[in-house]
């Protein structure tokens, strides 16, 4: 039998002992059987003398020449089966790592390089040595040395090469590797998202101030500094991030006085001063005069930088940190947000990557995780690569099923392929004109205003910028002035291929749901799926899903938006009550400058790729099925200092909430639509158990004795106390889609 070897390196040791001779030279190995997943690779470390010769030729010019994804080779499987058998060798699958730790070489050679690897297992942590790169004596890492000092740069700043490196590039391909802010020589394999929380700098920085509290837990002698920091290095990781954080004032405070780091305080805004620090060269001759005291001194200099700059990326500042609680976590004992709550809301900085991805399916293309854990990674980060937004929305518009296996979807595909084609394109492209003239008058209304908006659609975008026939500019530029007023006029018919498509989708959807047909700012929806997804039966299907959700805001009695504008309405009364009183003032308490940006999701309020990064968001029900109204009350609640203090006209409130277009930060708003959602649960639970209680009371009034009339007396009093806790409101709570249908299209009914 054989299997797949995507990575070999030579020269690995295992060192037995301090004596050299002791030392055993190995083989570092990644291999996965056919169709098996990523997941199901493994890493093994061999010995070389449990290798005949045959077999020892063979991974040497594997490792010279390079495996991987240009030129993958096979290799008998029993050359795998022998680490489970010899003395110190291993193999682990890479889904059982939870983190490995690179140990970069003494630029001078004092020490090698080596790498520790820690399982999820504590049991397999015994069985699993610290491996040594002996890249003088490595053929490839000497070959790829050699070539890369060819083109040295002395001022780029990248670390020295060494062996370790290509494995991690290797293991980059299989599993998703994270770089921990704690130390950034440990990596995360796989990380789960509480993972990728707890190594974050708000995690550092909690934990260290938690750590001055235990006077007696660390000392100051740099004796205990350094036995902590070995332990937490290289032990179990859930150890590291404890102790090595612990120490970080400490080990700051010790460092800061180092000449060298005093230099580059002083220095530090000098990019020539950046630059000489972080060149290799630089490095070694430091390291010939006093190693560990100035790699250290770094060391602590940049978990301060890398601190600042996640801070000022990620907004975890005290001031915004601060602000936020003020505004929003504030309001009472019984409603307080914890630090917990304003973490999870602040920690937006773990993206969805294609390697991450991955890690969620099995072999068979199955999810391995609960749809509750997906979702929170796009809820709180996002999808990190635009290019992985074609298959998560597939997901999160319900086109594939979260249950299904990768041949499901494949079948699925087809399916749903031929059913656009066959059941709803072919039936108006090949369309014979109604005999009832009232109908065809209809139809082409319908037409007309599809291709009036396709027109106009998003047209700052490469994608739909050009009208030609291959959507590339025109060989004879065209001035935009004269594009546009063409395009109001209707002189020019559509020839871009991707607006045909949109014109195709919207009028396959008209055949669909006939009763709906088409109206304006439906266009403005199917937009960012098209450009996603870049396929026109699939966007189509997609379409139909997402439409499921959005047709109540398209509805001809307008009944679904006006349930949308009643439920903020009660909710701003809830939630911002000093704001909701103030818009009451302004004859604006019916919300109705909210309409536009609620009717299509903020569209028109922000950026393209923002308005992407929102939807996806909603699209996972994460909370709430109507988070997007949670995210226009957290509009009102940034905006409502500046429109309490400053207007008290309609026109005013109405004129300013549209000029907002473009000015918002959709970031700031998201974390404050989550704390705002996460009050607002509080709230609700203590107003229903306040009203449970209350009706319990009265019920209990006459000695348990419930007559007629003291029912009804119990029944009038409840009525005399109106209740916040609407069924609008409660409806927030839920997950599940509010579907609202257009009853069925009367004859003439052209709108």
């Amino acid at each position: 039998m054989y299997t797949e070897l995507l990575f070999c390196k030579s020269k690995v040791f295992v060192h037995c002992s301090s004596k050299s001779e002791d030392n055993i030279p190995g083989f570092l190995l990644i291999t996965r059987d056919t169709q098996q997943a990523n997941l199901d690779a493994t890493l093994t470390w061999i010995p070389e003398k449990e290798l005949d010769r045959a077999q020892y030729d063979e991974l040497m010019r594997a490792d010279l020449q390079g495996v991987g994804a240009q030129r993958k080779i096979r290799v008998k499987k029993d050359v795998v089966v022998q680490a489970l058998y010899a003395a110190w060798a291993f193999t682990v699958k890479v889904s059982s790592i939870y983190s490995i730790q690179f140990r970069p070489p003494s630029p001078s050679g004092w020490w090698f390089g080596s790498v520790a690897i820690h399982c999820n297992n504590p049991s397999e942590l015994d069985s699993i040595p610290v491996l040594f790169f002996h890249d003088n004596i490595c053929p490839s890492t000497r070959e790829k040395q050699k070539n890369l000092s060819k083109s040295f740069d002395p001022f780029s700043g990248n670390d020295i090469y060494w062996g370790a490196n290509d494995v991690r590039d290797a293991l980059l391909e299989v599993a998703d590797l994270k770089q921990t802010f704690v130390d950034p020589s440990v990596w995360l394999v796989n990380a789960t998202l509480d993972d990728l929380r707890n190594f974050s700098a708000d995690s550092l920085k909690r934990k260290s101030q938690d750590a001055r509290k235990e006077s007696s837990a660390a000392s100051t002698g740099s004796t205990k500094f350094w036995d902590v920091l070995d332990q937490a290095k290289w032990n179990l990781m859930a150890k590291f991030a404890d102790l090595t954080t612990k120490s970080t004032n400490k080990m700051t405070d010790m460092f800061n006085q180092h000449p060298i780091v005093k230099f580059v305080d002083k220095h530090n805004s000098n990019p020539y001063v950046k630059q000489i620090l972080t060149n290799p060269k630089v490095q070694e001759i430091q390291d010939d005069f006093d190693s560990a005291k100035i790699y250290l001194a770094k060391w602590a200099l940049g978990v301060k930088e890398q601190a600042e700059r996640y801070q000022t990326a990620n907004g975890l500042d005290d001031s915004y940190r601060r602000l936020l609680f003020h505004e929003l976590g504030s309001d009472g004992e019984d409603v307080q947000l914890t630090d917990e709550e304003l973490n999870i809301a602040l920690q937006r900085s773990h993206p969805l990557s294609v390697n991450k991805w991955k890690t969620f399916f099995d072999s068979e293309g199955r999810l391995v995780l609960t749809v509750q854990e997906v979702k929170d990674y796009i809820f709180h980060g996002g999808i990190g690569d635009p290019s992985l937004r074609k298959e998560v929305w597939l997901f999160l518009l319900d086109v594939y099923p979260w249950d299904s296996s990768a041949e499901d979807r494949k079948v699925l595909e087809k399916t749903l392929r031929d059913g656009y084609r066959a059941n709803y394109k072919s039936r108006w492209e090949y369309r014979e004109a109604h005999l009832d003239e009232d109908e065809e008058a209809y139809w082409l209304d319908q037409v007309l205003r599809i291709e009036k908006d396709v027109k106009r659609n998003d047209r700052d975008l490469p994608l739909y910028k050009h009208n030609t026939e291959n959507g590339q500019p025109p060989s004879i530029p065209v001035g935009e002035d004269q594009a546009n007023e063409d395009v109001e006029n209707d002189v020019w018919t559509v020839k871009n291929p991707h607006l045909q498509k949109l014109r195709s989708i919207l009028l396959s959807y008209n055949i669909y749901n006939n009763d709906l047909g088409y109206v304006q700012g439906m266009c403005d929806l199917l937009s960012p799926i098209y450009y996603i997804l870049e396929d026109e039966e699939l966007s189509f299907w997609a379409f139909v899903s997402f439409m499921n959700r959005m047709e109540r805001n398209f509805l001809r009695d307008q009944s679904g938006i006006r349930d949308q504008m009643l439920t903020l309405t009660d909710l701003c009364h809830l939630m911002l009550p000093k704001m909701s009183d103030h818009l009451a003032k302004c004859d604006s308490s019916n919300l109705f400058f909210c309409f536009r940006m609620l009717i299509v999701w903020f569209k028109r309020e922000f950026e393209f790729n923002d308005v992407c990064s929102i939807w996806e968001v909603f699209l996972t029900d994460f909370y709430s099925s109507q988070f997007q109204l949670f995210f226009m009350l957290a509009v009102l609640q940034k905006n409502s200092g500046p429109v309490m203090n400053n207007l008290d006209q309609f026109d005013q409130v109405l004129k300013f909430f549209n000029e907002l277009r473009g000015t918002m930060d959709w970031n700031d708003l998201m974390i404050r639509s989550e704390l705002l959602f996460v009050k607002f649960k509080k709230i609700m639970d203590i107003l229903e158990r306040k009203e449970e209680l209350n009706e319990y009371t009265l019920l209990t009034a006459d000695g348990n004795v419930i007559t007629e009339t003291s029912a009804m007396a119990v029944d009038n009093s409840l009525q005399a106390q109106p209740s916040l806790v609407t069924a609008n409101l409660k409806q927030l709570l839920s997950k599940k889609i509010v579907v609202k249908r257009e009853p069925p299209r009367e004859k003439n009914s052209i709108r």
